[in-house]
């Protein structure tokens, strides 16, 4: 379970899964078998049911089952600074020594997400073993009769056995016979003799995926499979991976690629090599050559949805940022409290499942990002009190933020985290209110995705024949009616402080339809950074770009100046904008400037916009006229963001809604609020106008 996930997913996996299968397997003393929760789980039972922690650690103490490690907050650990990942690792080592009474030999790996360099990882936390999909020892080039035992491999002489995970196994439990997996175990018997197969999956499978419960418990699937391999134990003998690795040598060498199990690699890969990969991969099956190609039929790396989704970049390089911070801060205080903070936060900033979209939800659930990026602005600001004590302060530095060969501007205070991108737009990617723990630009982008041709298709087809079967592979679940209309793609990212041309003031439908034409080449074009400076205390970031408008048929050179102040005592950001007309004609122009807020909810009474004295919900949609004033509330988190334009404006605003796959089906989710002021300008030759917003952020 990830970190942010709801109490009540927390509960109903609890009660329909993970008790009755502890239970069930407790039954049967003969059964031995390796256990990993990840750490938001294990906090989770240890708070809400602890008997169940009680339980486990008994079965531990009998030798009847093995705990298997891993990182602690179920991160992706090749993405992860090594001294990090090195930390999940320690900490989940010592969690299960104190709590479950033994220190683990052995880990699974999040995603099954192996790099060359995981064997340099483990040993670094003294754990000696792990378990992949045989899907990557394909790719090594090892057939299906290799896939027993298990194998070594090393990197920089840090060795780390590893033993692939039967593929019959893992489609098979729980949903074939336990006779048939009986059978399977006699075949290999009768050709190899005596040797090893490793079973490893997801418990959610027992239990919590739809059907299973009743199927698993009340059909009792899982006390006929136990009672199976213990009425077969002169053919199956279950053990730990640590008693394997102790009685029996390994079967030899392997040097495993970068690989996922088969699915992630299809997810990974952008939406056209998707859909050319699927084509692809059916031919190949149905010209009956997938065991001859298997080796060389990959998609992506995992490590690929960094670029898929710039969000989820973004994210990994905020995660990257704060991880170098509390190294700084680590170094400067020995108050143990704080520096168990920081750890302990970051850690949880780094929860693999916000970072990636595949089947389930991933980054486009809100709530799950939201809790990334509250956890690491917590461990910064821990990070904070070590540099800088809890006085008011102000940091301005030129970074390689995104890790991109290309300069951002990052302001911070005691109460803000300010992130300006010149590269894209001089937008500002990121704006983080630290008393609440809370990332206001967190708004994800309405991106095309390959399974959105199945929605579509679906939607085509709903007057078809209603007896019509449709195979599990395209069987489409439409969760709310009315999505194929909700299919809409921007054509720029959710950033703040975007600067737009328009010929006339466009209503917030257009906006959310993205059928807007822009005038100017602004969006997402490059601004150069001309100052970076502390100036008095207060931070000043200057931006320009000289550009084309076009107005009235005419071409016309402008140049743009950005001028953001933040302010320590004020928790405010101000920019100062200069437009000025280079050329020799007259321009006529709507200038607007783009916002993306989201306060998570969509229509929750205590999360608001107020224009003109007027409450709307923040999924509202609509155009307000002569407005200078508007603010966001927040009335859970208890703080509101409030907007001040110097000349009345007409502001637009509507709602980001994108369309993803989750294991129950398609679905809409809000994303955020755009809010875009528009202003008439007319700009003779060499003229210059200005404007000037300012962005305040205060507890309520």
């Amino acid at each position: 379970q990830p970190v942010g996930n709801f109490g009540h997913v927390f509960d109903e996996a609890f009660e329909n899964c993970y008790s009755p299968l502890l239970e069930t397997l407790s039954r049967y003393p003969d059964v031995r078998f390796s256990i990993h929760h990840t750490g938001p789980l294990l906090e989770w039972i240890k708070e809400n049911r602890p008997e169940y922690i009680e339980k486990l650690r008994g079965l531990v103490a009998e030798k009847r089952v093995e705990i298997l490690g891993g990182g602690f907050y179920e991160p992706i650990l090749s993405v992860l600074p090594e001294r990090d990942a090195v930390g999940q690792l320690e900490m989940m080592n010592e969690w299960t020594e104190k709590h479950l009474g033994q220190r683990p030999r052995g880990a699974w790996l999040a995603e099954r997400i192996w790099d060359p360099a995981i064997p340099r990882v483990l040993d670094g936390a003294g754990l000696e073993y792990t378990l992949l999909d045989d899907t990557h020892f394909h790719y090594a080039s090892l057939s299906d009769e290799d896939m027993h035992g298990y194998y070594v491999t090393e990197r920089h002489g840090h060795t780390t056995a590893v033993f692939p995970i039967d593929k019959f196994l893992r489609y098979s439990l729980p949903f074939k016979q336990p006779e048939e997996t009986r059978d399977y175990f006699q075949g290999i018997a009768e050709r190899h003799g005596s040797t090893s197969v490793t079973y490893g999956d997801d418990g959610e499978k027992f239990g919590l995926w739809p059907e299973t419960h009743d199927w698993v418990y009340k059909k009792k699937w899982l006390e006929r499979f136990l009672e199976m391999l213990e009425n077969n134990r002169d053919l199956i003998e279950t053990i730990t991976f640590s008693e394997y690795l102790d009685r029996f040598p390994p079967r030899g060498r392997v040097y495993l690629p970068m690989a996922s199990y088969e699915e992630m690699g299809h997810w990974a890969l952008p939406v056209h090599a998707a859909s050319k990969f699927r084509q692809i991969v059916t031919e190949v099956k149905d010209g009956d050559k997938e065991n001859g190609y298997k080796p060389f039929l990959r998609g992506g790396l995992w490590d690929n949805f960094l670029v898929k989704y710039e969000e989820s970049n973004r994210m990994h390089k905020r995660m990257l940022y704060v991880s170098g911070r509390v190294k700084d801060a680590l170094a400067e205080t020995a108050d143990e409290t704080l520096r168990e903070e920081m750890h302990r936060e970051l850690y949880r900033g780094q929860c693999n499942c916000p970072y990636w979209h595949g089947l389930f939800g991933g980054l486009y659930l809100s709530n799950l990002r939201h809790a990334n990026y509250s956890s690491l602005i917590k461990a910064g600001r821990a990070a904070d009190l070590a540099l800088h004590g809890d006085g008011r302060w102000l940091e301005v530095k030129r970074d390689d933020f995104f890790k991109s060969h290309t300069h951002s501007e990052v302001v911070e205070t005691a109460d803000l985290f300010v992130l300006i991108d010149p590269a894209y737009g001089g937008t500002v990617a990121e704006i983080d209110y630290k008393p609440a723990a809370f990332n206001i630009t967190n708004v994800l982008a309405r991106r095309p995705e390959a399974y959105h041709q199945k929605i579509i298709a679906a939607v085509e087809n709903k007057g078809g024949a209603e007896n019509e079967i449709l195979s599990p592979h395209d069987r489409v679940a439409l969760k709310e009616e009315g999505l194929d209309d909700k299919l809409i793609f921007d054509n720029y990212l959710r950033r703040s402080f975007l600067d737009h041309f328009f010929d006339s003031a466009p209503e917030a439908e257009l906006f959310r339809h993205s059928s807007v034409e822009e005038k100017g080449d602004f969006i997402g074009a490059s601004y150069s950074p001309v100052s970076a400076s502390d100036e008095n205390g207060i931070g000043v970031i200057l931006l320009e770009r000289e550009g084309l408008v076009e107005s009235n048929g005419v071409t016309v050179p402008i140049k743009l100046q950005k001028r953001f102040e933040v302010d320590p005592a004020k928790s405010e950001i101000v920019c100062l904008y200069s437009i000025e007309n280079l050329g020799k004609e007259s321009a006529e122009f709507v200038f607007g400037v783009e916002w993306n807020f989201t306060l998570l909810a969509a229509d929750a009474d205590d999360r608001y916009i107020t224009i003109g004295g007027e409450r709307y919900k923040m999924n509202s949609e609509g155009n307000s006229e002569n407005v200078t004033d508007w603010t966001m509330t927040d009335e859970y988190f208890r703080f509101a963001v409030s907007l001040h334009s110097d000349k009345p404006v007409t502001l637009a605003r509507y709602p980001v809604e994108t369309v993803s796959q989750s294991e129950g089906g398609f679905e809409s989710n809000y994303q955020g609020t755009a809010f875009i002021a528009l202003s008439a300008v007319i700009l003779e030759p060499s003229a210059t106008v200005a404007r000037e917003f300012r962005l305040a952020v205060k507890p309520v």
